[in-house]
């Protein structure tokens, strides 16, 4: 039999025995060892199988009482097993019912459990929910405290949470909350272009209206000018209660205001609008300066016109004419000042004060003359007796022997100094001081476009005295001449016609002299010159309406004074064409000197 025919292993030689790992160790132990060794080997199994034996009796004795416990823990665990067995099967059983309602505990807990996710979420967050909520608050801080700035930026941080949480409410809720305050903010702003504010304060209150979009840049140069205007009209309206109390000093006030604000306005809206830079990028929907431009003109006219409805209303009540003169000083610098920024309105205010100055003039002659032209009408009786000159018209001094006025003129340094003569005639002295009080008053404002109205005014003023004169004098001489024929002395008839004709010897004096104050002294013009512009107007409706007539009357005087031989006074005064010699470099100077030469008190301290 061939070798190779045998078994190759133990596993072969052995089909029955079990096979595990370690017999497979041991049986690969035993086809290595050699013979010798192979026979060596059951007598070296037995000795360590003793050893073992003996060294497991060894353990029992020593180690009984683990292997008593091991016992009752087998037994037990046995137990439990079976324990365990029967609870398991029980709870399988009840895991169907458990779940159950694991089921229905999760829908009716889905709302709570939700509301504590939202709550739980609100606590993680709580940090940057209170800053979006104290929004609102803060901005109203800033509003109320001028940190418009600051405002803004939170308004625009207000904007962006709501473009990134459209849908939450409590961010909407905050956004209408911002809005409010933004509103009164606005509010605010626009109500500061009304206070007494200056121009860095105007500029930033107009950037911040500019920077909330509300208005566009021509809504926002009206309402700036508006404001300012309802401003100017409080000053006004502060002072308005001054008007009754001195016309003058309320006017000269109002002006002050008038040119402070209204030059503020110009400069702050020329800086604040006309003045802007403009931005690269020029949109089509950007107002361009030169747009702005009207309003402000418009806002100017609209002042200027309500400084000249002022003038118009309260200039013709003031009768001082220092009080005018001054107010058109002031009005001049004024309107020089404005010239500077392009609104000269020099030109507009002048009529005014002639026209006053006229007023004043018309009526100061007026006043004058209608004294002694009433005094002259009752003494020439109508209906009663006729009061004789000697009882009225001259001092006591002067009875006896009247003083002659010189028909002539005074030249040099007299030529606007009344005559002393008329002192003894103190009805024509009061109207002496009268008329160069009101020529004195005239100096301080005198408009050269007004002279030929002047003239006109005071010659017919002196025409209707010169008429009542006239009158009183054929009314004085008729009844001496009664009285002669009652046979009274002819003395006393004789002194009444030398009182009466001295008078109005006096009377001629003065017409020259007061024409010649008005022309020469005043203005310094030749009174020819003048007489001859007065007669070169076609018309004057002026005139017409106020009754006056052109040029001196002396119809009736000639025939007159002839028809009582006194026709040489007439050839003397009115026959040599009122010749005025004329000295204008002392024209402005001797006025007041004529003034003090009749004093008033004097005068009237001497009327019997």
């Amino acid at each position: 039999m061939d070798a190779n025919d045998g078994p190759s292993s133990l596993a072969e030689i052995f089909p029955d025995v079990p096979s595990s790992s370690t017999q497979s160790t041991y049986l690969s132990h035993l086809t290595a060892l050699s013979l010798p060794q192979l026979l060596q080997e059951p007598a070296t199994l037995a000795s360590e199988a003793s050893f073992l034996t003996s060294e497991l009796t060894n353990l029992c004795h020593s180690q009984y009482a683990t292997f008593l416990s091991l016992h009752d823990a087998s037994t037990a665990l046995s137990t439990s097993f079976a324990s365990f067995s029967s609870s398991l099967s029980a709870l399988v059983g009840a895991v169907p019912n458990l779940e159950a309602q694991c089921n229905s505990f999760a829908q009716e807990t889905r709302t709570l459990r939700s509301e504590r996710r939202k709550v739980t979420t609100v606590l993680e967050h709580h940090e940057k929910l209170l800053d979006i909520l104290e929004i609102p608050q803060l901005i109203d801080t800033c509003v109320k405290n001028g940190y418009y700035q600051e405002a803004l930026d939170l308004a625009a941080h207000t904007k962006s949470l709501v473009k990134e949480f459209p849908t939450i409410s409590i961010v909407r809720s905050v956004e209408a909350e911002v809005a409010t305050s933004i509103n009164q903010m606005h509010s605010q702003l626009l109500h500061l272009l009304q206070e007494p504010a200056k121009l860095p304060a105007l500029f930033k209150a107009v950037n911040f209206l500019r920077r909330m979009g509300v208005l566009d840049e021509e809504e926002l140069a009206l309402v700036f000018l508006t404001s300012r205007g309802a401003y100017m009209q409080g000053l006004f309206e502060v002072i308005e209660r001054e008007r009754t109390m001195d016309a003058a000093r309320f006017l000269k006030k109002w002006i002050d205001l008038w040119r402070e604000g209204l030059y503020d306005v110009v400069t702050q809206f020329t800086s604040i609008f006309l003045e802007r830079p403009q931005p690269a990028s020029h949109s089509p929907t950007q107002h361009h300066p030169s747009n702005l431009r009207p309003f402000l003109v418009a806002f100017t006219h609209t002042f200027i016109q309500k400084l000249l409805n002022i003038l118009s209303i309260i200039v013709p009540t003031i009768s001082d004419s220092p009080a005018l003169s001054s107010l058109l000083t002031q009005l001049s610098y004024c309107s020089a000042s404005f010239g500077r920024i392009g609104l000269d309105f020099r030109g507009l205010f002048p009529p005014i004060f002639e026209q006053t100055a006229l007023e004043n003039f018309r009526r100061g002659v007026d006043t004058a003359c209608g004294s002694l032209r009433g005094s002259l009408d009752a003494a020439a009786g109508k209906g009663r007796a006729v009061k004789l000159p000697t009882t009225w018209l001259v001092t006591a001094d002067a009875l006896n022997d009247p003083p002659q006025v010189p028909l002539s003129l005074p030249t040099g340094s007299s030529t606007y100094i009344p005559p002393s003569q008329i002192t003894s005639f103190p009805p024509l002295a009061q109207l002496m001081n009268a008329l160069l009080a009101t020529l004195n008053s005239l100096r301080l404002l005198a408009p050269t476009s007004i002279l030929p109205s002047l003239l006109i005014a005071l010659d017919s003023s002196l025409n209707s005295v010169s008429s009542s004169l006239l009158n009183y004098g054929k009314a004085s001489l008729n009844r001496s001449r009664r009285s002669f024929d009652m046979n009274e002395t002819t003395t006393a008839n004789e002194k009444e016609k030398v009182v009466i004709l001295a008078v109005i010897r006096s009377w001629f004096h003065i017409v020259k002299f007061v024409r010649r104050g008005l022309v020469d002294g005043v203005y310094g013009q030749k009174l020819a010159d003048v007489e001859e512009l007065v007669l070169k107007e076609d018309s004057d409706m002026e005139a017409e309406k106020n009754g006056e007539v052109r040029g001196l009357d002396w119809t009736g005087w000639e025939m007159w004074l002839t028809s009582i031989g006194a026709g040489s006074l007439y050839d003397g005064a009115v026959g040599t064409g009122w010749d005025l010699a004329t000295s204008a470099a002392n024209g402005h100077d001797v006025m007041n000197r004529g003034v003090n030469k009749i004093p008033r008190e004097e005068a009237e301290a001497d009327v019997p």
